[in-house]
């Protein structure tokens, strides 16, 4: 994040003041920039698709009441995702009825290099499966990071977190996926 908005972000944060003042065309746009990838974010998180469209929907009305609070120092979508995983991870606690696993098994391993690469023929649903062994945060910055090619800076803006704790949570959650995988391929193989 630079000290100084970017000519891009001044651009988006000029448009969410239009759209908001009741531009409908800049109203249009921003729905069509942010909709897609939030949704897409929102369903892999929750699972449920009428779930992620509430999130989305919510997230665009939170988008409106504080846009005079989006000072153009991120990216719009940056700024929306922090609002979208914000919302999910809210969506998750009440679902769990307070529970939110802060800490699991994983956390307390001693850090090592990891190889990150799944190999062919590793199913989506096994891929599914290992991301719901996951914690929430563990999930979500995964999926912004892999799913939506943003960078262990853009995702620790969005879920409020500086890098390195994006790298470690990011590096964790590697670790558990692929001990995760490696299990399902253990087990088709028996």
């Amino acid at each position: 994040m630079t000290l100084f908005p970017s000519k891009q972000h001044r651009i988006e944060q000029a448009l969410l003041k239009r759209a908001v003042a009741g531009d409908s065309k800049a109203s249009k746009e921003v729905i069509r920039l942010l909709s897609s990838p939030a949704y897409s974010l929102a369903w892999k998180m929750l699972g449920n698709k009428e779930d992620a469209e509430d999130v989305v929907q919510e997230a665009f009305i939170r988008l409106w009441k504080s846009a005079d609070s989006f000072a153009g120092k991120s990216g719009l979508f940056t700024y929306f995702y922090a609002i979208v995983s914000n919302l999910c991870l809210d969506r998750i606690k009440s679902i769990n009825k307070g529970f939110f696993e802060e800490f699991d098994e994983v956390e307390h391993q001693p850090i090592k290099e990891i190889e990150w690469s799944i190999a062919e023929g590793v199913s989506p649903e096994s891929i599914k499966k290992a991301m719901d062994v996951l914690s929430s945060k563990q999930r979500m910055a995964i999926l912004m990071w892999a799913y939506q090619d943003m960078t262990a800076e853009e995702v620790g803006l969005a879920m409020g977190m500086n890098k390195n704790s994006v790298d470690q949570l990011l590096y964790r959650a590697k670790l558990k996926l692929k001990m995760e995988l490696e299990r399902g391929e253990s087990h088709a193989s028996e």
